[in-house]
């Protein structure tokens, strides 16, 4: 009972970073840069879950009710999510649906099974605010969807500062860092994995390099 006003503002985040992410599209800002509204959104909503859920049902459930929202979207009304994805991507990557899909394996293992809901949440923050910042950064310097050395340099640099927050000991989450800043420069659209899409990569490699290390370092 006490988890339903939380689940109301978690789900009112997402929307209205979608509902956001519309309104630029519409204005004409270009696609690859309204959709990180979306990931920005979706990043506040999982960093929000670490402090009001202590189930990871609760996150896992919403995860699954946007994909099946965002992929159904696609057949019924193209146009509902054309900001993040939808008829705003001419090349119908579904790249949208990929970034709650993979949060549910991350939340089901580090949070569910392995009890870590800090490192499931903060690979999840990599993707979030970490790939945001870095089409933000890309965006302004080079006025194109590329992927160059200042965007990851800035994403770097976000996933240093949100590892040093949720991680310890910080070595884990600087060489997690490493990882989700490399897959997002190797994968999606644009780099040289372009049939890999980042919005799944960068959380499970993440969330892998996270749990693992905390692992073999006996921290886990």
């Amino acid at each position: 009972m006490t988890n339903y006003p939380f689940i109301l503002i978690t789900m009112g985040i997402v929307l209205m970073g979608l509902w956001i992410s519309n309104i630029l599209y519409d204005l004409n800002v270009p696609q690859y840069i309204s959709r990180k509204v979306g990931h920005a959104a979706g990043g506040m909503a999982f960093w929000i879950s670490l402090y009001v859920f202590k189930e990871a049902y609760i996150p896992i459930t919403l995860c699954a009710g946007f994909c099946l929202l965002l992929w159904s979207s696609r057949f019924l009304y193209p146009k509902a999510f054309r900001g993040v994805g939808g008829s705003g991507r001419s090349d119908n990557v579904m790249a949208e649906v990929w970034f709650p899909l993979s949060a549910i394996p991350v939340l089901a293992v580090g949070w569910w099974w392995l009890k870590r809901p800090e490192l499931a949440i903060t690979a999840l923050l990599f993707m979030g605010w970490g790939d945001m910042l870095t089409g933000i950064v890309r965006s302004q310097i080079y006025g194109k969807a590329v992927k160059g050395f200042w965007g990851s340099a800035a994403m770097f640099l976000v996933c240093l500062l949100l590892s040093w927050a949720f991680v310890i000991p910080f070595w884990i989450g600087a060489v997690a860092s490493l990882v989700a800043t490399v897959t997002e420069w190797a994968c999606g659209d644009v780099g040289i994995l372009k049939k890999v899409d980042d919005n799944m990569a960068i959380p499970i490699t993440s969330a892998a390099t996270l749990l693992i290390l905390s692992y073999l370092a006996g921290v886990l």
